[in-house]
């Protein structure tokens, strides 16, 4: 802990001389470098516990207080990530789709296309034969399912399939760091980096360093201690999870945690050196949350994927000087649909029509009034389901296996109700249900929209 203090210390009085100021002004002509940075399964609630990367992400940025994975899990969402697009439209609806990915869609090919150097260390997709080189990237070290990658894992390194026997986030930590030590040969070349962690996917093994850290106390929400859950559709009553399970899944992944920490204040300390950190876009993210307990859920198969608030929610922290401004909190709705749109738009590189994001730039200010989330039975008990998520409320639908047809509906207050534990729709007095007449109409338009008809 003393040396993690230490290092701690000599980030913050580093990080005090350089960190700048101010609101959005307008994209200068010099392309800037890209940084995406994404965890695997890391719950919005867990950035408290990670200073190094709160620092430099939060207080030199902007921190996206309603951020959200419009389908919580792996593979649709990172396909959400790299196209801009909804899982209905990329059609990378489960982990087992990976082939359904369209190539020329992505965020990595437009960029390369446009001259930047790109580099992929980490995950890529769940199911991508590793043999294959993810497409679009000069430079890689990818690894497929993140939970049998901590250590000893299968990698194609550059073309080169062999294990790694490094503990996962070190190993990326160093790869991304020499990536930029290289990039200052070729310091005219804008360069677009993907670091993508199996942190804190479980089993979630914690580092040597970091494996008896102590962690916060847990304080249990009422979501977690709901005793009546009668309102709730049939799956979720089925399950009851144990506390000892939760609070065993909180410990293990904030102590991987820990080591992402360390890998942003290390890429951080890299950036600096090379005077690369006021013209590079960073953006913190993960492809979903995760759910520690709430409505009796925990476990594999069940801690993701269901449409509550911590399964959906997700992290979400850009940082570029002048443009997004230091210590905001934006409290607007937005997802990982808005990450392609952001980059182009920050790259100044503009698609051809293949590309037709639902998504939008976080580079400008437009409101949305809701924000379409959906998914597609997978692996376990989770049935099929789409719902709208405003500010204020949130209408989810559960589906028959033709995918269309509505057996079981939800209604949550979220002003009222921010631990969803009332469902409006779950008594048999149909005179006491809240309208939701519109909020169907309107789910059943979104679930079919495209590009800009797209919430």
């Amino acid at each position: 802990m003393a040396k993690r203090a230490a290092i701690l210390l000599a980030t913050l009085l580093l990080a005090l001389t350089t960190v700048p100021v101010g609101g959005a002004q307008t994209i200068n002509d010099e392309r800037p470098n890209v940084l995406l940075i994404i965890t695997d399964d890391q719950r919005e609630s867990t950035l408290k516990n990670m200073p190094i990367t709160r620092y430099w992400m939060k207080e030199g940025g902007t921190l996206f207080a309603r951020a959200f994975a419009t389908t919580p899990l792996c593979c649709p969402s990172r396909a959400s990530i790299f196209t801009g697009r909804y899982a209905h439209n990329h059609l990378v609806r489960n982990n087992s789709a990976t082939s359904e990915l369209d190539q020329s869609t992505t965020v990595q090919r437009h960029l390369h296309r446009a001259g930047y150097r790109t580099a992929i260390f980490g995950k890529y997709l769940n199911g991508w034969p590793i043999d294959r080189p993810p497409p679009h990237f000069d430079e890689w070290a990818t690894f497929g399912a993140s939970r049998s990658h901590y250590y000893d894992g299968e990698w194609n390194v550059n073309g080169s399939v062999r294990p790694v026997h490094r503990y996962s986030t070190s190993y990326i930590k160093r790869r991304a760091v020499d990536f930029l030590k290289s990039s200052e040969k070729a310091d005219e070349q804008p360069w677009f980096l993907l670091v993508s962690t199996a942190a804190p996917h479980g089993p979630a093994i914690a580092e040597p360093s970091h494996a008896g850290a102590p962690v916060p106390e847990w304080t249990t929400n009422p979501a977690i201690d709901e005793e009546d859950r009668t309102d709730k559709p049939p799956f979720v009553q089925e399950q009851s999870a144990p506390l000892w399970r939760s609070r065993s899944a909180r410990r293990s992944q904030l102590r991987t945690l820990l080591s992402v920490d360390d890998l942003v204040g290390r890429v951080f300390r890299k950036l600096k050196a090379i005077d690369d950190k006021r013209n590079t876009l960073v953006i913190y993210m993960s492809d979903n949350g995760y759910l520690w307990g709430e409505h009796g859920l925990s476990g594999p198969g069940i801690s993701k994927r269901p449409p509550y608030s911590e399964s959906v929610a997700i992290p979400l922290l850009m940082r570029w000087p002048d443009h997004f401004s230091a210590g905001r909190v934006d409290t607007g709705l937005v997802a990982n649909i808005d990450i392609a749109p952001t980059i182009l738009q920050a790259a100044q590189v503009v698609p051809g029509p293949r590309f037709r994001p639902d998504g939008r730039s976080l580079l400008e200010k437009r409101a949305r009034d809701r924000l379409l989330l959906e998914y597609w039975v997978d692996i376990g008990r989770t049935p099929t389901w789409a719902s709208l998520r405003t500010k204020t409320y949130q209408y989810i639908e559960y589906y028959a296996e033709d995918g269309l047809t509505p057996v079981f509906k939800e209604y949550y207050d979220l002003k009222q109700d921010p631990w969803q534990l009332e469902n409006l729709l779950g008594d048999p007095d149909p005179l006491n249900d809240p309208a939701i007449s519109e909020a169907a109409r309107q789910l059943d338009l979104d679930r079919r929209c495209s590009g800009s008809s797209c919430p």
